[in-house]
């Protein structure tokens, strides 16, 4: 250990501790540093002797510093950033070395008041080849941090202190994506990136209990609005999820496959796009390749049978296909909103050329060009068109030819200038990463989103940047100007597009509900306005 000062042994420090950085090389290690610091935070807070700083409290600390964005803490930015959260010394780290089964994690402790580093040391460890045996490095960055701080710990402390919170540097490097998923305000990423951790340690309490409150928040957002209206249908969906098997038998009858679809339909409607494609592929697969109008009229009548809640089968369902043609179709628009763009083009593609039993010749699949250009796919639209054109020309049809030609030549001039906006689009970039929003960016930014309004895939990368830099501040120098409110309504009026379907409604709120959280009330007018638009929202889409 490296220059202890005498300034430590001063009893009951206020400490903050800052992500650590991933100085590794290894982006697969990107989360590792966020999730470590939480993890020795969840720790620390059990020493009595200390008195440790919540992450969101200096998470807004260094947003308001503009510090999180930029990623510049050193020693001076976090004595300035400890000098406002009122603590006595900031904890710094980072990730300097990943050889499996050994990694090496720096820690330095710096004096606030003064802004030096006050004490330093290397924490090595052994960590199992596939990281599984993380937790050994864990505490003993715990205890080695503890010591640097020169805090007496009591039995009691050490038993706290060494109680084993994770196991896995894959868990760790989960949680700790999801921690800063939460930082910009993406619970969707956070809750994805908890699932995974939890799938790696069932049990993991940390995940466990940022997943319970993210839940909290949202309920009680929600209910601010329209308790009842929102808790019946939450409720009949919660019944209805229970009761909808996701296990095919080996030989399902239309019933089953009914009530598969029925499970699939939930998973949707909860998010779960990734868990929604598994259930549907397998239902798919299942489905006999001899199905008819009458197995049809089976599978029909069994989702109605299965599903007695009225709002549910009348909103929920809306749209659940039978025809398996249909629902690779509709697997393929969630593989666009996924950014699975190749993938969902394949899907179609085999689809268009063999889409198993349909009900007549004219009520086949969307030909895959033409699907390619509706979902913003110019690319794929380019190729698809130049195929129909060589097919028209080797079977020797002039007309179709020529009418094969046209849509050629209008599909390219669209892929052209989905380039030139996606280019100002990525031109736009840098400047969110320097200074602050002013009149002539939020038009320019306004105008590049031409480059996204098309494709779900994009639209909701940029919506999830855009709430980032609302939350980091920056649109803190516009919040009154007319072309901010325009903006905000913009990429609103965007995810609405992604979540156009009916029984989306739980997505189109959380949009309605950041689009007020982000635009300033003007006055008691504006306010009255929207919470009319909040009921008249919940009445129409909530109510039976």
């Amino acid at each position: 250990m490296l220059l202890l000062l005498a300034t430590l042994a001063l009893a009951g420090p206020r400490i903050a501790v800052a992500d650590m950085a991933n100085r590794t090389g290894d982006p697969s290690l990107d989360g590792a540093g966020a999730g470590l610091s939480g993890v020795l935070v969840s720790k620390l807070v059990r020493v009595d002797e200390l008195e440790v700083v919540e992450r969101a409290e200096l998470g807004k600390v260094l947003a308001e510093l503009d510090l999180a964005r930029s990623g510049a803490i050193d020693p001076t930015t976090a004595a300035k950033a400890g000098k406002v959260l009122g603590a006595s010394h900031m904890v710094l780290g980072e990730l300097v070395a990943a050889r499996l089964p050994t990694l090496s994690v720096n820690l330095r402790v710096v004096e606030v008041q003064s802004g030096k580093v006050v004490a330093a040391t290397d924490v090595v460890g052994q960590v199992g080849a596939q990281g599984e045996e993380f937790f050994v490095l864990v505490d003993q960055a715990a205890f080695e941090l503890v010591e640097l701080l020169q805090v007496k710990l009591g039995a009691k402390d050490r038993i706290e202190l060494g109680q084993v919170d994770v196991k896995r540097l894959g868990t760790v490097d989960a949680y700790g994506r999801a921690l800063t998923a939460l930082d910009r305000g993406d619970k969707a990423a956070a809750e994805a990136a908890l699932g995974k951790a939890l799938g790696l340690e069932p049990g993991f309490v940390l995940a466990e209990e940022a997943l319970a409150r993210i839940a909290t928040e949202v309920v009680t957002t929600r209910q601010q609005y329209a308790h009842a209206a929102i808790t019946a249908v939450h409720t009949a969906w919660d019944e209805l999820e229970k009761r909808s098997p996701k296990v095919l038998p080996a030989s399902p009858t239309p019933d089953d496959l009914a009530r598969t679809a029925v499970a699939a339909r939930m998973l949707r409607v909860r998010g779960d796009l990734e868990g929604y494609l598994t259930v549907e592929a397998a239902r798919v697969a299942a489905t006999p390749t001899g199905w008819t109008q009458t197995d049809v009229g089976k599978f029909d009548t069994a989702v109605r049978a299965w599903v007695t809640d009225g709002y549910t089968a009348s909103r929920t369902m809306y749209g659940l296909e039978s025809w398996p043609w249909k629902v690779r179709m509709q697997m393929a628009e969630a593989l666009v909103v996924l950014g699975q763009k190749d993938k969902a083009w394949a899907m179609v593609l085999a689809t268009w050329q063999n889409p198993g039993p349909v009900l007549s010749t004219t009520s086949g699949p969307r030909n895959p060009a033409v699907w390619a250009g509706a979902h913003g796919l110019w690319d794929l639209e380019v190729l698809g068109r130049r195929q129909v054109l060589h097919q028209a020309q080797k079977l020797g049809l002039e007309e179709d030819s020529r009418r094969a030609l046209k849509a050629l030549d209008e599909a390219v001039d669209d892929a052209k200038e989905a380039r030139e906006n996606r280019a100002a689009w990525d031109s736009l970039q840098p400047r969110f990463k320097a200074g602050r929003a002013d009149a002539r960016h939020l038009d320019d930014e306004e105008r590049a989103l031409r480059a996204v309004d098309d494709d779900p895939s994009l639209v909701l990368a940029a919506y999830r940047s855009f709430q980032a830099r609302l939350s980091a501040g920056f649109y803190s120098n516009v919040l009154t100007d007319s072309d901010y409110t325009d903006l905000c309504q913009k990429y609103r009026s965007l995810m609405d597009g992604v979540f156009r379907d009916s029984w989306a409604v739980d997505q189109r709120l959380s949009t309605l509900l950041d689009y007020h959280a982000a635009v300033p009330v003007r006055d008691a007018d504006d306010a009255a306005r929207r919470q009319q638009s909040l009921d008249d929202y919940v009445n129409g889409a909530y109510t039976r």
